[in-house]
């Protein structure tokens, strides 16, 4: 029997350029576009320039800029664009690629590494600290573009993933390191390529064993959203973020630009209503986002992005810069003392039921079965506080599931199913009240955020064209108006 290693590889390495749908292709065009004018807004950051001057090499050089400012794109279930875009921008110069095999070997990395962020979804990891996809991204495209086989491609994979990277939080939520997480991962996964080409084996059976990459990964392994490759496209979940900054501020961001230019200091209160993932990331910066803002510390704050917001009367490059932070540290103190931010249980179920439709719960029920689910719903619990979770709750509604007690087979036939995928919206809710000192009221509510996969007017193409010019200048000079 095929590895699921094997599987992926096989794929990879059969895909043609005639098999990836019109609208994939132009979201890969998007992407491209979206990951260089990340790279262009973080040329004045502080913690960049500094890797900058230490490392000469422009792939590595290259995925820090990427990540610095958090101004990137992802899809359903991972933020795929630093390797997918990277490695064949890079690997494709060495090679020689034309555009076709660039497209495919860019496809290739983002459907594999969404794929395998699903497999983890349940896991002591999420969002940007799946960095473990890049290195698996990278392997795929690089094996891709280097010519190699199925088997030396699987080899090169099952490489990538024998010592996969697992970030700590505190490296990624504060300090310069945050800029090394998807760039780390992707020079293990170009060596991973060229290893297996010069005939280097690796473990084929690291997703199969009960030892392997998603036992260390994952406390509920999901196998079957490794499945679905060909028929459903994870690339039509991708989502560009119009702002630096986690994707789960962006409604919040969305709102604040609805209501308009305001008078911050005629503002008394904010109140900021979102969902459980919107809080737990907020909760989580809270232990590092204090009274010294700097662009990594801001990016995931709640409190510090409406300030900045609240100051600038935007949230661009120009303003999550290190010198920008510094002048206007008091304004910003102050105002971020004034916001609130509270969980909202309709926002939360609103973006449990627009993920729902991309699984087959009843398949992935039965799949791990009710043991596995209630072990691993209680580590999330005890290792992820910021999460509230009725445990025997959602423990019990997994077995009735499990059993068939709870027929929900009606929704999608399987993980992926492309009609879900082709109605997909990102959703993260949320809802802005300005309380001003004279008891006037304003609100807003946003629900999908500019550039995400399904917003009814702005795309992630619009977004990527508008992002295009926001560079910031280096440290000391004016940020220029963006």
């Amino acid at each position: 029997m095929t590895t699921l290693i094997e599987r992926l590889a096989g794929w990879a390495t059969d895909l043609d350029l005639g098999d990836i749908p019109d609208d994939v292709q132009e979201l890969c065009d998007a992407q491209r576009q979206s990951v260089r004018a990340g790279i262009a807004a973080s040329s004045g950051d502080a913690a960049y320039r500094k890797i900058a001057s230490a490392i000469d090499d422009s792939l590595y050089r290259d995925a820090c800029a990427s990540m610095a400012l958090d101004f990137d794109d992802y899809l359903c279930f991972g933020h795929t664009g630093h390797s997918a875009v990277l490695v064949t921008q890079h690997i494709g110069d060495e090679a020689g690629a034309n555009d076709h095999e660039r497209l495919t070997a860019q496809t290739v990395a983002n459907e594999i590494g969404a794929r395998l962020g699903g497999a983890c979804l349940v896991g002591p990891l999420n969002g940007q600290l799946w960095s473990f996809i890049h290195a698996v991204g990278a392997a795929a495209a690089a094996a891709r573009l280097l010519g190699l086989d199925a088997s030396r491609a699987a080899h090169a994979l099952a490489i990538s993933l024998t010592n996969a990277p697992r970030p700590t939080v505190p490296g990624f939520m504060a300090p310069d390191t945050k800029l090394l997480t998807a760039a780390e991962p992707i020079q293990a996964g170009v060596r991973a390529a060229r290893l297996a080409a010069a005939g280097v084996t690796g473990p084929l059976d690291v997703l199969d064993h009960p030892q392997g990459f998603l036992e260390g990964f994952a406390y509920v392994p999901l196998r079957s959203m490794l499945g679905g490759l060909g028929t459903g496209w994870a690339t039509k979940t991708l989502c560009i973020k119009p702002y630096p900054g986690c994707a789960y501020l962006d409604t919040t961001l969305d709102a604040l630009a609805d209501i308009g230019p305001l008078d911050a200091t005629a503002i008394k209160r904010v109140i900021v209503h979102g969902g459980a993932l919107t809080c737990g990331m907020d909760e989580l910066s809270a232990n590092y986002a204090h009274d010294d803002p700097s662009p990594v510390t801001v990016t995931f704050s709640i409190p510090w992005n409406v300030a900045i917001m609240l100051t600038a009367g935007r949230l661009t490059a120009a303003e999550v810069n290190q010198t920008w932070l510094a002048t206007h540290r008091s304004e910003l103190e102050s105002l971020r003392h004034r916001v609130e931010l509270r969980h909202d249980w309709d926002a939360t179920l609103r973006t449990a039921r627009a993920f729902a439709p991309l699984l087959h719960l009843a398949a992935l029920a039965r799949e791990a079965g009710p043991r596995t689910w209630l072990g691993g719903l209680r580590r999330v619990r005890r290792e992820h506080r910021s999460v509230s979770l009725d445990v025997a709750g959602v423990a019990k509604v997994a077995k009735l599931i499990a059993t068939g007690r709870v027929p929900i087979d009606r929704g999608p036939s399987r993980p992926w199913d492309p009609e879900a995928l082709e109605s997909f919206r990102m959703t993260f809710p949320a809802r802005v009240e300005i309380i001003f000192a004279d008891g006037r009221r304003e609100e807003a509510t946003a629900d999908i955020p500019q550039g995400a996969a399904g917003h009814p007017r702005i795309g992630p193409a619009e977004i990527a064209a508008q992002k295009a010019p926001q560079k910031a200048k280096g440290p000391g000079q004016d940020a220029p108006n963006t």
